[in-house]
């Protein structure tokens, strides 16, 4: 019996025959939780919740298979799993309880994760007990099963068919007129890759998975030979006992293949695709193809009038897609040969992020020698390329070149010159990343080279290159939390766990699709726009409504006017976007309209047969394209101070000594919150009511904009929220127009409509942070003091405005980091181009005008030959902004100071100088930043808050605030609050979810300052109740809670408060540049430490230090995982993330998790220590607290800035000096690009004229 964790959203039904399935559900509940659930609840390792049960499941699957799991295994549990929210470390550290340390007991400090704690026994402590039982009618159905266990499902539309004999199969294969186009499939996961993204349809399936006698493993003399059906996950659990046991000289190429598994996807595919379907794919980025090519695998075939046939795999590749195999033949066996004593071989791969990531370029390699004169000749080579061509590519004539001559580094770097002739990557190749592509292609053969020389009795390899044989190392990942919980009463200042954690372990936590399914319920499914610019000629539903219940909505149900103007036309600030479009759509994805029907599969295959016809016009897609063509939106944005206010704007300021120019550019990054956009809308049956479960950040605007939309008074319209599967901004505007369509679905209809958009669409059409460009000059002294700054700044906002005013009024407020400049001349403008809008995500601005800042610092101190950290421009306390806020309470140097010695920077620094004087090919960096965030909405009248309190007789209350819980904890920090004021524990006070009809006219849960102004708003409703109840607790000092209670309403008092709070003092006019923005700021600095691979750009964070000014945090558990799931975030921003755009479709081509990668478990720092600084005071928010969403973000860029230093390190080896431009993200084509040697300058490649590159960024 084996427990596997696989992917739902792959795994089709009809595979889970006979088999026992296991969800979150069946481990355990609120009442009676699994262990597993139970330690992650208590670890804080569940935020929104969204991808809870999956992390669960495979924390569950691991301990099932492994009761005694080591810390590495609990850490390789994961390697499928994603999560958006905690950073991932409270979610390894709570896993790791179940490990054993290995330790000696006397000396280990983790007792309760020591090598003599009985998993099992732990798990007896629940009732449940540690794993769920295997039902006893399955296991009498297999134990009674005789005879072939064969079977077929079969609908209208599909036909299943399931053998469990090779014979079966193979004859199946046969069948005349049916089966020889059947789709065979394991485990689905390529197969529902087609389906799902690309369209597919496929009416026969053949499942292999109980084809058992294709599984086998069999030892030859010569090699070993493995079943076609062997999956993965079995093929690496093999190959790791053979290395062990089998000669070593014999395996070289098993821990070729060994290397390459390890990354092959996640846990879940892994455990059910099968060797043959990865081969017969024929995928150009197979991680297991370049491999068996190189090893010269032997391939055995089947068909029942043929018999069996041996195929070289080198021979099996015949193009794109295309493969040596007949329709009527099957994969059966797949013959991996044995390496001889001078026979070597070796894979790589690179790609995005560690885990679970397709490759840019791997490779499999393998190279026989023989002895002669005390040399090693070639007799004969492969070298297989994946992501090179249209399959796996042999290096013919690189092997042809190497055969009889000396294994010698010169040879080889000759031969590398060879590749790129066998590779032939033109600038417009898809994929692109070209020149980086043909720079891996070298450095991999080239450190093939190395490991063999090495090898080698006779060849020597210097010591300085040795560490560039292997990956980068990672260790297992650990951390510290350093943090004061409140010695005083009550419930502010504890580290109470999130309040929702147990249902989200549980599976018991309700989003908007959870909602049961109403009756008569409809589904949607948008109709977007498939071009990025041009007009609308026709749109024909005719024949999607052809089919049985369905039904089509656009512009033309939309009422005609209203008396705030045209309903069709929306938008956060201006109503400038069209709800569905009408005659020109700008951007691919735009709505044009809603296919309804019963079901969401009867919906999608009625959108496909919508038929939109359009006249196209030209697209500008990135921001460069709208500067060119001055594309702009007209409001514009300009800070003069200083000298600058003068009339000769124009002329140097006479302190400045030096002057530099220089342009920072940083990419988009795709929200990538769990759940996606969704939203269900109820009709009343009277009075023109609707009801709005939506996934919204911004209820209020949800219940306004639908009320515009459908015609009627915001008060026939509630909109609730229960919580959200994430959000960090992108759910504050751009949630509202799915549930604006669908009211008016619903409306029109009189029936519940629903729709959660698919990953894909939600990427395409949700928008994105903005892209921006910043132009600076800036001006110094000989010293490093910055003098003027001026800076032309670009926000690519896409099609529309949304919120991209303010975004660029909080990166221009934030250019200046923590560094003060007394004169500044800043000019913002937003760029209009043909991509969907873009619009708020965590840091709104602030992380884009920091990292201008941070670049022209680099800037600056590599002008005058400095450190970034040898000279500090830091604000001092009473000083002024550039837009004339006043600083108080500035923590910036203390910060600093105390980062550094707790880090021990200058100590590390110089073990980061030594280490890279010894090492050619590896670099470390380290660098240490600060980062200022101001705090309050920049729109002056959103500074608002409410909240209603209500205590019933029996002393319990219930309490209800304008925010949304997002997975940030605000409703847990609410409830503390709340039972802190009335002095009553925690469990008396509910939250249940947010209401316009109980709290009204709320601003948008954003910018931070929820915490702040709903917590004011309670403590406010709070304190009225108190007020109220004063008298009786004076009379009465002996009475209970409940005792007081109950005497009020018996004294006809009032138990329900409305709370309100604006903050106070905000004003700021852009004109005048006077006023307060702000109400105060945040303040922080990291230290980060990276070790990047030159050859490879790959890299791993081996330490960050984050130290924080957050006040008195109300739960500083909740706040160190806000400061730690911000830093990942800011990592991803500027490392990893990056969406790509066709320049001539304006296409979004990284849709999906497939192609967009977020950081997972194994990229975060391997040393993550987060200080809350301590004995701070912030007298103008809640209980001195401060607040964390958005302020430690940027810090996640200090692992971009300790590469840019590990880069200087690598010039400087090539002789290469001086400043040096990179742009954000920091990705591993970056990377290795900027480290500028013979292989990079051999793969440089232009485009012709008129070409533009395969993808670019915003």
């Amino acid at each position: 019996m084996q427990n596997l964790s696989v992917n739902a959203c792959l795994a089709p039904a009809c595979s889970m025959h006979k088999k026992h399935v296991v969800t979150v559900e069946g481990l355990g509940n609120t009442k009676n939780m699994h262990p597993a659930q139970e330690i992650l609840a208590n670890a804080h390792g569940s935020q929104c919740g969204f991808c809870t049960p999956g992390i669960v499941m495979s924390l569950y699957t691991e301990l099932r298979n492994n009761p005694r799991p080591t810390k590495h295994d609990i850490e390789d549990a994961f390697d499928g799993n994603l999560c958006r929210c905690t950073g991932y470390r409270p979610i390894l550290d709570g896993a790791k309880k179940f490990s054993v340390c290995g330790n000696d007991c006397n000396t280990c400090e983790e007792k309760d994760t020591c090598e003599h704690v009985d998993i099992e026994d732990f798990g007896k402590k629940n009732a449940g007990g540690f794993g769920v039982k295997y039902p006893d009618e399955l296991l009498t159905f297999h134990s009674n099963a005789s005879g072939p266990k064969s079977f077929i499902f079969e609908n209208k539309r599909h036909k299943w068919v399931h053998p469990s004999t090779k014979s079966e199969l193979v004859a199946l294969k046969l069948t005349k007129n049916t089966f020889p186009d059947a789709k065979i499939i394991n485990g689905n996961t390529e197969v529902g890759i087609e389906v799902r993204f690309k369209n597919q349809y496929y009416p026969i399936y053949i499942s292999t998975a109980d084809v058992a006698e294709l599984k086998t493993m069999s030892v030859l003399d010569n090699g070993v030979e493995w079943g076609s059906l062997t999956t993965i996950a079995n093929l690496q659990k093999q190959l790791k006992e053979l290395i062990k046991k089998l000669p070593a000289h014999q395996t070289r190429g098993f821990e070729a293949l060994y290397d390459n598994i390890k990354y092959f996807a996640g846990r879940q595919v892994r455990n059910v695709s099968a060797l043959a379907g990865n081969i017969c794919t024929a995928s150009p980025i197979s991680d297991l193809n370049p491999v068996l090519v190189a090893l010269g695998a032997i391939l055995t075939v089947e068909s029942q009038n043929g018999g069996q046939r041996k195929l070289p795999i080198r021979e099996f590749f015949l193009g794109y897609r295309k493969i040596a195999l007949q329709k009527t033949e099957v994969l059966v066996s797949v013959f991996v040969p044995f390496t001889t004593e001078l026979q070597f071989a070796s894979a790589f791969k690179q790609a995005k992020r560690r885990d679970d990531d397709i490759a840019i370029v791997n490779g499999g390699f393998l190279v026989s020698l023989k002895e002669q004169d005390g040399s090693y000749i070639v007799e004969d080579s492969c070298f297989a390329y994946g992501g090179m061509g249209p399959f796996a590519l042999q290096a013919k004539k690189t092997s042809a070149y190497l055969k009889g001559k000396v294994w010698s580094e010169g040879e080889v770097k000759t031969a590398c010159k060879l590749l790129l002739e066998d590779m032939p990557l033109s600038g417009t190749s898809p994929g692109g990343q070209i020149e980086y592509r043909k720079t891996l292609s070298q450095s991999f053969l080239y450190k093939f080279y190395l490991r063999v020389a090495d090898q080698l009795p006779s060849l020597s390899i210097a010591e300085n290159v040795k560490s560039a044989l292997q990956e980068i190392h990672r260790d297992i990942s650990s951390g510290s939390q350093v943090y004061q919980e409140s010695k005083e009463a009550g419930a502010v200042g504890k580290a109470v766990v999130h309040l929702s954690a147990t249902k989200q372990v549980t599976g018991e936590a309700i989003y908007v699709d959870d909602i049961p399914k109403f009756h008569n319920e409809l589904y949607a499914i948008v109709v977007g726009s498939a071009i990025a610019h041009g007009r609308i000629l026709s749109v024909d539903p005719s024949e999607a409504l052809k089919l049985p219940g369905v039904y089509y909505i656009s512009h033309q149900d939309v009422p005609k006017s209203d008396h705030h103007g045209d309903p069709n036309m929306i938008g956060s600030v201006f109503h400038d976007e069209e709800l569905f479009a009408t005659d020109t759509v700008h951007c691919i994805g735009q709505m044009i309209g809603l296919v309804l029907a019963n079901t969401e599969a009867e919906a999608r295959a009625a959108a496909k047969l919508v038929k939109v016809e359009y006249e196209k016009f030209p697209a500008i897609i990135t921001t460069e394209e709208a500067i060119e063509k001055k594309s702009f939106f007209p409001i514009e944005r300009q800070i003069i101070t200083g000298e600058f206010k003068g009339e000769e704007t124009d002329r140097p300021l006479a302190s400045a000594t030096h002057h530099v120019e220089g342009v920072a550019r940083m990419s988009a990054q795709e929200h990538f919150y769990l759940e996606t956009q969704a939203s269900l809308v109820v009709p009343g049956r009277e009075d023109d009511e609707m009801e709005v479960y939506a996934g919204t950040q911004n209820p209020t605007e949800t219940q306004h904009l639908v009320a515009h939309v459908l015609g009627i008074p915001s008060n026939r319209v509630v909109c609730r929220v229960k919580r959200l599967g994430g959000g960090f901004g992108g759910k504050e505007s751009k949630s509202v127009f799915l549930s604006c369509g669908l009211a008016i679905a619903a409306r029109k209809l009189g029936r519940p409509v629903r729709c959660m958009l698919s990953r894909e669409e939600d990427m395409a059409i949700s928008g994105t942070r903005h892209a921006f460009m910043g132009d600076y000059k800036v001006g110094f002294t000989d010293e490093g003091k910055l003098v003027s700054l001026e800076l032309d700044l670009y926000a690519n906002a896409g099609y529309s405005y949304d919120l991209s005013i303010a975004v660029l009024e909080r990166a221009m407020t934030h250019c200046d980091n923590s560094y003060r400049i007394p004169n500044m001349k800043l000019h913002g403008r937003l760029c209009k181009t043909n991509t969907p809008t873009n619009t708020a995500f965590r840091g709104f601005g602030g992380p884009q005008g920091m990292m201008i800042a941070e670049q022209y610092i680099c800037h600056v101190a590599e002008y005058l030959g400095k450190t970034v950290e040898e000279f500090i421009n830091f604000y001092k306390e009473n000083e002024f902004t550039h837009f004339r806020m006043p600083l108080e309470n500035v923590f910036l140097e203390r910060a600093w100071k105390e980062l550094e010695a707790s880090s021990e920077f200058h100590k590390r620094k110089q073990s980061v100088e030594e280490f890279n004087r010894k090492n050619k090919f590896r670099k470390r960096g380290i660098t240490i930043m600060p980062t200022k965030f101001g705090l309050a909405f920049t729109a002056r009248f959103l500074n608002q808050a409410g909240a209603l309190v209500h205590v019933y007789i029996d002393g319990s209350v219930r309490i209800t605030h304008g925010g949304v819980e997002i997975g940030q904890g605000l409703h847990t920090k609410m409830v503390q609050i709340a039972a802190h004021e009335l002095g009553v524990p925690i469990e008396k006070v509910f939250l249940s979810e947010t209401r316009t009809d109980l709290v009204p006219n709320t601003s948008a849960t954003a910018a931070s300052v929820s915490s702040d102004i709903n917590g004011m708003a309670v403590k406010n409703a709070c304190e009225q109740i108190l007020n109220r109840l004063k008298p009786i607790q004076e009379q009465h000092p002996e009475f209970t809670w409940e005792q007081v209670v109950k005497a009020a309403y018996m004294d006809r008092i009032n138990l329900s408060a409305n709370g309100f709070y604006k903050t106070p003092d905000l004003s700021y006019d852009w004109a005048s540049n006077t006023g307060r923005m702000f109400s105060y700021f945040t303040y922080g600095a990291c230290c980060a430490e990276v070790e990047l691979d030159t050859l490879t750009g790959d890299h791993i964070v081996q330490r960050a230090d984050v130290i924080m000014d957050i006040g008195r945090p109300i739960n500083p558990a909740i706040d160190v995982g806000q400061i730690e799931g911000a830093f990942v975030q800011g990592m991803g921003w500027s490392t990893i993330e990056e969406p790509l755009y066709s320049p001539t479709t304006g296409f979004l081509l990284t849709r999906g998790p497939g192609l967009y990668k977020i950081p997972g478990f194994k990229d975060i720092p391997v040393v993550f220590n987060v200080t809350v600084m301590d004995g701070v005071r912030n007298t103008r928010a809640i209980h001195s607290s401060k607040a964390v969403g958005e302020p430690p973000l940027f810090l996640g860029a200090a692992v971009m800035f300790a590469l840019r230093e590990a880069i200087k390190a690598a010039r400087a080896e090539q002789g290469i000096g001086g400043y040096f431009r990179l742009d954000s993200p920091a990705t591993s084509e970056r990377l290795r690009l900027s480290c500028v040697d013979e292989f990079v300058s051999a793969s440089k490649t232009d485009l012709l004229p008129g070409e533009k590159p395969w993808g670019v960024p915003l």
